[in-house]
């Protein structure tokens, strides 16, 4: 797969929030900005298909979420 460099802008605090979530993971920032827009476009990819829908289930409960939010 080839790749394409990016630079983004996000706030401090966001970053640090993502610096301290890589190191509980064992990550790099990189790789988590990586998943998350993995993330993001398989999100978006249910919210064009309107039999779709995305679930959380914790528990015994389970939770729609709300796509018009993304």
């Amino acid at each position: 797969m080839s790749r394409t460099r990016y630079n983004l802008e996000i706030s401090t605090d966001d970053y640090r929030h993502l610096k301290k979530i890589a190191a509980q993971e064992g990550t790099t920032v990189a790789d988590l900005m990586r998943r998350a827009t993995r993330l993001l476009l398989f999100v978006l990819s249910i919210k064009q298909d309107p039999d779709a829908r995305l679930m959380v289930k914790r528990g015994d409960e389970l939770q729609e979420i709300i796509l018009d939010l993304i």
